[in-house]
């Protein structure tokens, strides 16, 4: 059960697509999540639990990876497929954890919203510092 995988969101496009054909010789098994799964915890969609009711709830158009047992060598591979293969970046990046593999899609996205925002923050403070 303990395949590297990556799960896509808001990927069902011609991006996504390279990203999927990237991650076939590199051994990694590339899912597209589906709204309906958006209830889903991480740990179940990674099971591949199908939902009892398909989620209703709020949506995101954000792009998303969630990296599944990837070993660091692995992880390098899949970063730098991006650049070699010309590849636009994901924003949203995130490798499945004990803390938030009990998260739904939903709340993930939240927290790298969250963590995006204090980076961008963090560096236009460290911008005004410097130019002062």
């Amino acid at each position: 059960m303990n395949h590297p995988m990556v799960l896509l969101y808001n990927l069902n496009n011609e991006k996504g697509a390279k990203i999927r054909r990237m991650c076939l010789p590199l051994g990694l098994r590339a899912r597209l999540v589906e709204t309906a799964e958006y209830g889903l915890t991480l740990n179940e969609l990674v099971e591949g639990t199908a939902p009892e009711t398909p989620w209703a709830g709020e949506t995101f158009p954000d792009e998303m990876l969630l990296l599944v047992n990837c070993p660091g060598p692995l992880l390098d591979r899949f970063l730098q497929g991006f650049r070699r293969n010309k590849i636009p970046p994901v924003a949203l990046k995130a490798v499945l954890t004990p803390t938030n593999g009990t998260w739904n899609s939903l709340a993930l996205r939240e927290e790298l919203a969250k963590e995006r925002e204090a980076i961008r923050q963090g560096q236009a403070a460290h911008q005004k510092d410097s130019e002062g």
